[in-house]
C-alpha cells in the first residue's frame, strides 16, 4: 500500500508537532515528508517535494488564502487542519463527488467509538 505524504505545518506548540510526527511514523501508512513551523514555508516544500496531506495548525476553521491558492493549484492535495491546539479537526477536500461524501459520513461513527451522540430533537 502507497504511504500518504505528509507535511506537518504551523502547529502552535513543538508538542503538539512531535505527537502527530510521531502518530503518523507509528502507523506504518504515513510518511512525514517535512515540519515546518511556519505557513509561509509550506509553497517551498511542495515546490520540492511531493506532498498528499497538509496537516495545518488552525486558529479557526477558515482555510488560510495561501492554502485554498495551493489546493486550486494542486488537485490532489488535501489538508487536515487541527483547531484549538487539536482539539477540533477540519478537513478540506478538493473535488469531492457523492461517493466521497457518502464515504466520509460512514465513516464518521467509526472516529470516536467512546463519544455517544445524542439527538437533541428527542
Amino acid at each position: 500500500m502507497k504511504r500518504v505524504r505528509c507535511l506537518i505545518a504551523d502547529l502552535p506548540q513543538q508538542l503538539l508537532a512531535d505527537i502527530v510526527q510521531n502518530m503518523a511514523e507509528e502507523s506504518g501508512l504515513i510518511e512525514v515528508v517535512d515540519q515546518v513551523s511556519s505557513i509561509a514555508d509550506i509553497p517551498t516544500v511542495i515546490a520540492s517535494k511531493p506532498v498528499d496531506v497538509l496537516m495545518l495548525g488552525m486558529k479557526n476553521t477558515e482555510l488560510p488564502s495561501l492554502c485554498v491558492d495551493l489546493m486550486n493549484r494542486i488537485s490532489g492535495l488535501h489538508i487536515i487542519g487541527l483547531v484549538d491546539d487539536g482539539r477540533r479537526l477540519a478537513v478540506y477536500l478538493n473535488n469531492v463527488g457523492r461517493t466521497d461524501v457518502l464515504r466520509i459520513i460512514r465513516a464518521l461513527p467509526t472516529l470516536n467509538r467512546e463519544r455517544t451522540f445524542e439527538n437533541p430533537r428527542h
